[in-house]
């Protein structure tokens, strides 16, 4: 493979670059987009005509899917073109649909990177390891999240930590690897249709002030969420929290008013890392379990192209207003994170396949769940 430059002609050699960045005429001028609730819909509507107003070439429509999946089939049948998805689901549409990318986001001036999933533990555990975590105690913000879930049992399997079986089985596997943990929402009945997920994995979880509604999957579960998993780590209830890097400092300097967090201190905390090691909370860049992309627009792979150039104009016109319609806002609509996250600071050209987007260590976390079929 390294010596293929060596077989190729060289004026095919020097068309690589223009081959990589230029585009290939298209008749079609209309960008059907697919949206998912009635406040999508409306900023889509206030989109297209706020572009026909400013006379940007091509026409933006905007076409109602049922969920997430609907809009895959849809971009795939052809009765859309495009939708702004996230990780898990960009990986769903590459591997059962064949789709693409045409454009991901950037947010604070970090290309592609949304945030890292980070092993949080307090400075006092001495004897804590990633990679001796059997009979340990852990804190997931929720059943089924990239972060509580994904990421943290995709790397358990990945490491030969855990094994599910030919039953593919993950609560029972994670319930008998953990001594106790808090992942809310996984007795719920649209995760445990046959009641039989293990009962270990809820006894980290505290419910509400009246010890109602222990482990439910919402914030009447003090232990559910971001802040509840690094709470029950802060409160002595578990030995570890998968969280985002940026957890704690949203709920330190008061930020969060409750007594927990009023009394936590970033030096009461550290990061496990994968390499058996650990870490301070500055060093999220070295020790992380996953990097996680940011959203991206799927496409059918003959129109990564065209729908960029469609992006591109659009942003270059609405991308940074302080005036009027705002691309990358969704002040307004009642909702957040319409079409785009609020916090994308622009759009980048994704040239590359939706798993270099997605990037080798997430990747691998995804395939980790590939038993329970994606498709």
């Amino acid at each position: 493979m390294e010596h293929l430059e060596r077989r190729l002609p060289v004026a095919f050699l020097l068309l690589l670059p223009l081959l990589s960045v230029s585009c290939v005429s298209n008749q079609k001028t209309t960008v059907s987009w697919c949206v998912l609730s009635d406040a999508e819909e409306q900023k889509c509507l206030d989109l297209a005509g706020n572009a026909t107003a400013r006379n940007i070439r091509g026409t933006l429509q905007c076409v109602r899917g049922l969920n997430t999946r609907d809009c895959m089939d849809k971009i795939k049948n052809g009765t859309a073109d495009a939708a702004s998805m996230f990780a898990d689901d960009i990986y769903a549409a590459g591997l059962c649909h064949g789709l693409e990318l045409a454009a991901g986001e950037s947010h604070n001036g970090v290309d592609g990177i949304s945030y890292y999933v980070v092993a949080m533990a307090r400075r006092s555990s001495s004897d804590l390891s990633l990679l001796e975590m059997h009979e340990r105690s852990s804190c997931h913000p929720g059943i089924r999240t990239t972060v509580g879930w994904t990421v943290p049992i995709g790397y358990l399997v990945n490491t030969s930590q855990i094994s599910v079986g030919e039953q593919c089985n993950f609560p029972k596997a994670v319930g008998h690897f953990f001594g106790y943990s808090c992942v809310p929402g996984v007795k719920d009945p649209q995760h445990d249709p046959r009641g039989n997920n293990p009962k270990n994995l809820c006894e980290a979880c505290i419910g509400d002030e009246n010890d109602r509604h222990i482990c439910a999957n919402n914030h009447r579960e003090r232990h559910f969420g971001e802040a509840g998993a690094l709470r029950c780590v802060a409160e002595n209830l578990g030995d570890v929290a998968f969280v985002k890097h940026t957890t704690v400092f949203d709920n330190l300097d008061g930020k969060n008013q409750e007594s927990w967090a009023l009394d936590l201190e970033l030096e009461d905390l550290k990061l496990l890392c994968p390499d058996g090691s650990e870490a301070g909370l500055d060093e999220h860049e070295r020790c992380h379990l996953a990097a996680v992309p940011t959203n991206a627009v799927v496409v059918r792979m003959e129109d990564k192209c065209r729908v960029w150039k469609y992006l591109e104009r659009l942003q270059n016109v609405f991308g940074n207003t302080t005036e009027g319609f705002s691309l990358f806002s969704s002040a307004g609509y009642g909702e957040s994170d319409l079409l785009f996250s609020d916090a994308t600071h622009h759009l980048q050209r994704v040239l590359s396949s939706y798993t270099s987007w997605l990037g080798p260590t997430y990747t691998t976390m995804l395939q980790a769940f590939e038993c329970e079929g994606f498709c």
